[in-house]
């Protein structure tokens, strides 16, 4: 079998479709996609909401609670426990299957009956204090996080996991005392850095590894006491790094432009991937035979197309999730297997075309449903009527060109600024609505600030307890295009963290600082280049693009340099 070139039926650009995967799509029996990789992605993560949240109230016990749905979404809203109880049954609303209409006409139907969870997470559940998180579980004291597990008091974070005392973090794991930083793992105590790994006491950090007490430092390897990759002794470095003042917000900005500047002298990597066998991407923990993969944390193998995940195998465009096994074109499908066209269906088998169910096996079309088997369109069935009737739903999508296919996003009940689609696809207004994307209209905000970020204390020792009372303007008064919320407050908790880490005041409100965190990764995007380094001809896949200013080397010759 050779490469099979395709045109995109959205985009309408080429895209190839390689022997490994015919035979992955005919071992789960799809169709090969009609989308591509990009769009297949865009597709999915319009599905998700990870930081616009509403306060309204539970439509079952009719407390006020905070959702990622507003007041006059087309279902119902349930908070956490109510959803989680037995309060109600999900396959009260079950229906039978129309053979004369097709299946996603019947499926939107179905989704707006059935209750939905109010925010993804399991406050209360699985984790505590920690109602302020979307697709957060086994946590305690969090807030402001989205995609993650096993995180103890932490704040504004994507993607982060087994980590303790953690804020304004991008793809941290396996860390504690960690503070504005990006593609971390296995750090102790440190602020300001990206791509770092089993350091501790780093600040301004880029591409180190096993290094500790290292400030504005790029590409270091087990060292120690070193400022702009210059070595000193124990002493002089600490007296130098005083000087440096990085308390103090406005010494740290000019810090912060020298390091940068530093960073982009440096030759870097092709991929920043460790522990990984015949695979290809950027930051892989320990990756096997996998393709086109981003921002794996644990062991993946066999998979291709994967964004954002914790541990896979023999997986196919999947996105944040973590220990999937046979699963292809699914949104969070944890610790499930077989799974297909799934969105947040945990702990699962054979779940397809499904949105929220729980220890489920073989349900099709299904929604909301909790330890069942055998279900399509919530109803139930005996195994045979189930198997037989799958295969009859089945013949009837593949007439309809509806089977393979993922959810389509007029399904999706989020419009596309609400979504992490427009993060990693950031489109304008005018954009979006042409391509068929709903668009929300920025919400009128109806509190006042009682401080402008000038008013915010230089140092974190100037800061009384009574500033987390106050409403703190963003620096950018909503005119940065980043989603800014224009005024923010600072929690209790972040207060104690910023003390004991020695950290200014933030003046950006959290979704300007996501914003700037997100441009410090690279997208999931592979490219070939040629090595920078001169004489130098080997070619790569990497995801640093060809207009950008960074200079990029093969494996061999980034090794020759890194110190």
């Amino acid at each position: 079998m050779k490469n099979e070139t395709r045109q995109c039926q959205n985009c309408k650009k080429d895209f190839i479709i390689e022997p490994d995967d015919f035979s992955f799509y005919e071992k789960i029996k799809v169709p090969p996609p009609t989308f591509c990789p990009d769009c297949r992605f865009q597709r999915r993560l319009m599905w998700r909401n990870e930081r616009s949240f509403y306060k309204r109230k539970c439509d079952l016990c009719e407390k006020d609670i905070i959702a990622s749905y507003p007041s006059g979404a087309p279902f119902p809203v349930y908070c956490v426990k109510c959803w989680w109880s037995d309060k109600w049954d999900p396959a009260s609303y079950g229906q039978d299957f129309d053979f004369s209409r097709p299946f996603f006409e019947q499926y939107k139907e179905l989704q707006n009956k059935v209750p939905v969870l109010s925010i993804q997470n399991d406050d209360g559940i699985g984790s505590v204090n920690s109602e302020y998180s979307y697709d957060w579980a086994f946590s305690k004291n969090c807030y402001l996080g989205a995609c993650g597990w096993h995180v103890e008091n932490g704040a504004y974070m994507y993607n982060a996991n087994y980590s303790k005392e953690v804020a304004d973090v991008w793809s941290v794991s396996n860390s504690e005392l960690v503070y504005e930083s990006v593609t971390c793992d296995n750090c102790y105590n440190i602020k300001y850095c990206t791509l770092c790994f089993d350091s501790n006491h780093c600040a301004l950090g880029f591409d180190l590894r096993g290094c500790s007490d290292c400030t504005m430092c790029v590409g270091l390897r087990s060292s120690k006491y070193c400022i702009l990759n210059q070595q000193y002794s124990k002493e002089e470095y600490e007296k130098k790094v005083k000087e440096l003042h990085l308390e103090n917000r406005k010494s740290l900005e000019m810090r912060l432009k020298e390091f940068q500047e530093l960073v982009l002298k440096i030759p870097r990597k092709f991929a920043y991937n460790i522990k990984t066998l015949n695979s290809t991407g950027n930051n892989l923990l320990e990756a096997k035979m996998s393709k086109d993969c981003f921002f794996i944390i644990g062991p993946t193998e066999n998979s291709r197309f994967v964004v954002v995940n914790d541990r896979a195998k023999d997986c196919y465009d999947v996105n944040n999730t973590g220990n999937p096994e046979l699963c292809y074109e699914s949104v969070t499908p944890d610790n499930s297997r077989g799974n297909k066209s799934t969105v947040f269906c945990w702990k699962c088998v054979e779940a397809e075309y499904s949105n929220n169910c729980h220890s489920c096996v073989s349900v099709f079309g299904s929604t909301g449903l909790k330890h069942t088997s055998y279900a399509i369109l919530n109803k139930r069935y005996s195994k045979e009527e189930y198997i037989s009737l799958r295969e009859k739903i089945i013949t009837h999508m593949k007439k309809t060109g509806e089977w393979g296919e993922f959810f389509p996003h007029i399904l999706s009940p989020f419009a596309y600024n609400e979504t992490p689609a427009s993060e990693w696809f950031p489109l304008t207004e005018e954009q979006a609505r042409t391509k068929g994307y709903r668009w929300k209209e920025k919400e009128k905000r109806n509190y006042k600030s009682t401080k402008t970020s000038l008013d915010a204390p230089n140092t974190i020792a100037e800061v009384e307890d009574s500033f987390s009372d106050e409403i703190i303007e963003c620096a950018h008064k909503g005119s940065c295009g980043e989603n800014c919320t224009e005024a923010f407050k600072i929690i209790p908790r972040e207060l104690v963290l910023y003390r004991k880490m020695n950290i200014p005041l933030p003046i950006l409100c959290p979704n300007c600082r996501h914003c700037a965190r997100l441009s410090r990764r690279n997208p999931p995007k592979l490219w070939k280049r040629a090595c920078m380094k001169e004489g130098c001809k080997n070619e790569f896949e990497t995801s640093y693009s060809p207009e950008r200013p960074e200079i990029v080397y093969c494996e061999k010759c980034y090794q020759q340099e890194v110190y």
